[in-house]
């Protein structure tokens, strides 16, 4: 196996090990979503050109990823996220499978010397706005997959795409888990003083993720459309996103609701 000084050795020329010791100091000072996001669209975008980043972690012990996306392009949103995470169907789940069992850099189209996929991901990705992909993963210390990372709209995708995944994905892993430790925690001492959602709008948002529409919503909890209407806008300030899906996923990340209605 090689060595990260051989890694590096490899690189084509100073200037990227420059910007690969750029992404890696930069990396110290991340905490916090924001500082996240800026640090994947400065440093890191640098080094690996990219529009769209796809996070998956697990506790180790190979269970289903937890995902979660950051965008710097208007054309990909929450529905097409949702799509292609989508546990049984989605592309995100055939691309982790793929990695299990190759344990290498996945590039789509894919470039001289890197894995090969299965040639319809191509259309997927397309029909999703993703684009293109050059994705990676890590191992927890028992062996399972502890954290799979996507990067899509990727410019200039080539072999040396590949080679830069084995060298960041290892900082990338570091640097988001300690993101959501501080965010965790900032979560905590929030929410031991007040829930970010009341009891009423956790049941707004759980009918929001099982596709009732404000009208719906309203029949259900016996309100008019109106007051589930600012019920849900009220939700999406509270939780700093967008759109209904972006809350639901936001609200399913916080564990303030389960992904699925629970059955009886």
């Amino acid at each position: 196996m090689r060595t990260g000084p051989e890694r590096i050795a490899r690189m084509e020329n100073d200037e990227d090990r420059d910007r690969l010791i750029d992404v890696l100091k930069s990396a110290t000072k991340v905490m916090s979503p924001s500082q996240f996001f800026a640090w994947t669209q400065g440093p890191l975008q640098a080094l690996l050109p990219h529009e769209i980043i796809i996070c998956g972690t697990s506790d180790g012990s190979d269970q289903d990823l937890r995902m979660r996306y950051f965008s710097a392009t208007r054309y990909f949103k929450a529905e097409h996220f949702e799509a292609a995470c989508n546990r049984q169907t989605g592309f995100i789940a055939q691309v982790v499978r793929h990695w299990k069992s190759t344990r290498q850099p996945c590039l789509v189209p894919p470039a001289l010397g890197v894995t090969t996929c299965d040639p319809e991901w191509e259309e997927l990705l397309h029909r999703l706005e993703l684009r293109n992909m050059a994705a990676h993963g890590q191992l927890s210390s028992q062996g399972n997959l502890h954290a799979w990372f996507g990067f899509f709209r990727v410019r200039d995708l080539d072999h040396q795409t590949g080679l830069l995944l084995e060298l960041i994905i290892p900082c990338v892993t570091a640097t988001y888990a300690r993101m959501l430790s501080y965010e965790s925690l900032a979560i905590n001492q929030s929410t031991s003083m007040v829930s970010v959602l009341s009891r009423r709008e956790i049941q707004v948002i759980e009918l929001v993720r099982d596709g009732c529409s404000n009208q719906e919503i309203a029949d259900r909890l016996g309100i008019s459309a109106m007051t589930a209407k600012n019920h849900v806008q009220n939700i999406r300030v509270k939780l700093k996103v967008n759109t209904r899906g972006q809350a639901v996923v936001e609200s399913i990340h916080l564990g303030l609701i389960r992904a699925t209605r629970d059955k009886h």
